[in-house]
C-alpha cells in the first residue's frame, strides 16, 4: 500500500487528484458535438444527445458541467460544513465541561478530539449533501432548459431558479412552495443578470465557456496519465536493475 502512495510526489498525478477527475479519451481525435446548436433537431432530440455517450466513450460538455458542479459543491458543502459544526462544538465543549475534572490533559485532549471527530462527520455530511443536491438541481435544470430551447438565456436561470426553490421548500406545503419559487426565480434571475453581464464583459459565450471547460478536463486527464505512465516506468526500471543486481551477485552455473 505505502508503494502507491508514493504516486503523489509527481506533480501530474497532484494536479489530477486535486480537481474532480472527468473521464475522458483525448488520444483518439474528437470530433464535438454542438448540441444547442443543431437546429435540425428538435428539443427532445437535444436532450436525449446529451445524456448519450459518444463513440469514444465521453459524456456531453453539458454532462461535465453538471458533473463537476456536484463534486464542487459537494466539496464545498462539506469544509463549510465541518468548520461551522467544529466551531460549534469547540465552544460547547469548553463551556460544558468548565467544572469538569479529568483524570489528566490527555483525557481531555481526547474525550474534545473524539467530539470533533464526530462534529466534523455530522456537519460535513449535513451541508454536504443539502449544497450537493441544490446546486445540481439548479444547474441541471438550466443546462437541460438551455438545450431543449437550443439556445442560451436568463430565461433557463429563471425557471431552473422557480424549480429549485419550490422543491426546496417541498415539505411546507403550497405556501412553502410559493414563497420558494418566487425567491428562487429572484435568486435565478440574479444569477443569470450577472453570468452574462461577465460573458458580455469578457466577449465569451455560454457554449465558449463549457467548451474551456472541456480543455481544462482533458489537459487534466492528460497530467494524470502521464504521471501514472511515469511511475510505471520507474517502478520497472528499478525492478529491473534489481532483477540485474541479484543475477550479478548470484550468477546461475552452466
Amino acid at each position: 500500500m505505502l508503494r502507491y502512495l508514493k504516486l503523489i510526489k509527481h506533480k501530474g498525478i497532484i494536479i489530477g487528484c486535486t480537481i474532480p477527475v472527468v473521464s475522458t479519451n483525448s488520444n483518439e481525435t474528437k470530433v464535438a458535438t454542438e448540441i444547442q446548436k443543431n437546429e435540425t433537431s428538435g428539443g427532445w432530440n437535444r436532450l436525449k444527445k446529451m445524456i448519450e455517450i459518444d463513440e469514444f466513450g465521453d459524456i456531453s460538455r453539458e454532462m461535465k458541467t453538471i458533473s463537476q458542479t456536484a463534486m464542487l459543491s459537494s466539496f464545498i458543502g462539506f469544509l463549510f460544513g465541518s468548520f461551522m459544526s467544529t466551531r460549534t462544538t469547540y465552544s460547547d465543549f469548553m463551556r460544558n465541561h468548565t467544572a469538569t475534572s479529568f483524570t489528566s490533559h490527555f483525557e481531555a485532549k481526547k474525550k474534545l478530539q473524539d467530539a470533533m471527530t464526530k462534529s466534523v462527520g455530522r456537519g460535513g455530511w449535513k451541508w454536504c449533501w443539502r449544497l450537493c443536491l441544490f446546486s445540481t438541481t439548479y444547474v441541471g435544470l438550466s443546462t437541460m432548459i438551455s438545450v431543449y430551447r437550443g439556445k442560451n438565456g436568463i430565461l433557463e436561470f429563471i425557471l431552473a431558479g422557480t424549480a429549485t426553490g419550490a422543491l426546496y421548500k417541498w415539505q411546507m406545503g403550497p405556501k412553502g412552495w410559493i414563497v420558494g419559487a418566487v425567491v428562487g426565480s429572484f435568486l435565478g434571475l440574479t444569477s443569470g443578470a450577472v453570468t452574462y453581464g461577465i460573458l458580455e464583459l469578457t466577449g465569451q459565450t455560454m457554449d465558449e465557456v463549457r467548451i474551456h471547460q472541456q480543455s481544462f478536463g482533458d489537459y487534466r486527464s492528460d497530467m494524470w496519465r502521464k504521471g501514472i505512465k511515469e511511475y510505471r516506468e520507474r517502478e520497472d526500471h528499478h525492478l529491473r536493475s534489481h532483477n540485474q543486481k541479484v543475477l550479478n551477485e548470484n550468477p546461475v552455473e552452466q
